[in-house]
């Protein structure tokens, strides 16, 4: 086909539309639109995945304790940070047995790993006789969760001071709690408790204190 025919065949078609040209024209063809699109290279392994910081999940079990006031709720207004003395498993069995009368809402093994014994917002029996801020009975209006041992012996570490913040965060927003609202056993029974030692409430407060920020 000489030049001229294949303008004049491409002109007529802009008029009548793409119907006017048949099958067997020898124009050239446009790729098709239903082809498949080119493949893409994967993204490297090597790119990460997420700019979130990875934070390593601490096992957490639930183990409903007896040691509660039944059918008593509470609005919490302050935290009180325990340490148990005794082991994790053994503490934990402790506040499970209704002859001991005790339990913490929350125990914190040195690994990480936490038992919450009891809802944020029922009357555990872990803070005993006590007074803080004018108030007393700290039972009746805060949360007590416990580090497992005894902090006079020993300095928390990473894990149980993050897991320890993983708890206590949700609550501190849920109740509108500040750091100002957690104190420990020692202050709101002076002379009869020493739980936390000193160094070690100052310690995890300003490791609570970076995760808030």
């Amino acid at each position: 086909m000489n030049p001229f025919t294949w303008f004049s065949r491409l002109f007529s078609a802009s008029r009548n539309g793409p119907q006017s040209i048949s099958q067997n024209s020898s124009l050239p063809s446009a790729p098709s639109l239903t082809s498949e699109p080119p493949k893409l290279p994967k993204p490297s392994k090597s790119a990460p995945a997420t700019k979130e910081k990875s934070r390593k999940d601490y096992s957490e079990k639930q183990l409903n304790s007896p040691n509660v006031t039944k059918g008593r709720r509470i609005i919490p207004k302050a935290i009180v940070l325990h340490h148990t003395c005794g082991s994790y498993a053994g503490s934990v069995a402790w506040c499970a047995d209704p002859a001991s009368r005790v339990s913490y809402h929350a125990i914190i093994a040195k690994d990480g790993r936490r038992t919450v014994l009891a809802d944020p917002d029922e009357r555990a029996w872990h803070a005993g006789v006590s007074t803080w801020r004018g108030r007393r009975d700290l039972n009746s209006w805060s949360v007590g969760a416990a580090f497992e041992g005894d902090t006079n012996e020993r300095t928390l570490g990473e894990d149980e001071m993050a897991s320890m913040a993983d708890y206590l965060i949700p609550i501190m927003r849920q109740y509108n709690l500040a750091q100002g609202d957690i104190t420990d056993h020692r202050t709101v029974s002076p002379g009869r408790k020493d739980d936390l030692a000193p160094k070690e409430l100052a310690r995890f407060k300003s490791y609570l204190a970076a995760q808030l920020a």
